[in-house]
């Protein structure tokens, strides 16, 4: 990746008057491209096969990165004791917080993640900060993707595409506005799975964000007509299409970050 400037819990490196820099490096590196997977096997066949029992991601993304000022900005590059404060309280979190690399393919990805700051000195004084930087997951992810579904007649067939790198599924932001009264199901193909809400009612709002339901109106106690199995999305690497029934008129929305199998 090429980059000189991200954003960080909404400021920009660029903002501080600093840029993405190297301080002697070689020109060329081989960069890991995350989402390591680890596979778990067990012997058969007197050891002339491994079966695979299970896989899982065995790290979380990490990489390091140095920044220095600006040097369009003048020819003074020492980073003063005040700045040094400035960059290590908005760097130095102990949350993790949206990272973007201001870069043309990176623009639409972010990551969550803080950093360790290391100075780089020079005869006492500072003129750069190496960041190692750790995030959350082995993965980027895509800003937010939002998706109207408008059903109109009882039974109603809709179809939905899942732009997830990952196959498996992912629970999204979920928002129902029920237009007519009666058992709400709704039933994905893919997974052969079928959400089912009884006794909903004309204009109620029912919000589904796993594992938390709520509904709009207060006397229909939805937990209870709820059968806690959570609407969800899901792909293969060959099938992206989430083919839906959904048994009420309706408006559904969903929000959800796909996951991109992008590193730094």
């Amino acid at each position: 990746m090429k980059s000189y400037d991200f954003e960080y819990d909404g400021l920009c490196l660029s903002d501080m008057g600093y840029i993405i820099c190297r301080f002697d490096a070689e020109s060329s590196q081989t960069v890991s491209n995350g989402s390591q997977i680890t596979f778990n096997t067990t012997s058969t066949l007197n050891g002339s096969k491994y079966e695979q029992t299970s896989s899982e991601y065995g790290e979380c993304l990490e990489t390091t990165i140095q920044i220095c000022k600006n040097p369009c900005l003048g020819d003074d590059m020492e980073i003063p004791f005040k700045e040094l404060r400035d960059l290590m309280s908005w760097l130095n979190r102990k949350e993790f917080h949206k990272l973007k690399f201001l870069d043309g393919d990176y623009l639409d990805l972010y990551f969550e993640a803080s950093f360790n700051v290391s100075r780089i000195e020079l005869n006492g004084k500072v003129y750069g900060l190496e960041l190692a930087v750790t995030t959350n997951r082995p993965f980027a992810l895509r800003e937010p993707r939002q998706i109207i579904v408008k059903n109109l007649i009882k039974n109603g067939k809709k179809t939905i595409h899942d732009i997830s790198d990952e196959e498996g599924f992912i629970y999204p932001e979920t928002e129902i506005t029920i237009n007519e009264a009666g058992t709400l199901s709704i039933y994905n193909a893919i997974e052969d799975r079928t959400m089912v809400i009884k006794n909903c009612i004309v204009g109620e709002v029912i919000k589904l964000d796993y594992p938390v339901i709520s509904s709009s109106i207060s006397t229909h106690h939805i937990e209870n007509d709820f059968n806690w199995v959570f609407f969800r999305i899901a792909n293969t690497f060959k099938y992206k299409k989430n083919d839906l029934t959904i048994s009420l008129p309706c408006t559904i929305k969903l929000k959800y970050s796909p996951i991109v199998k992008m590193s730094f």
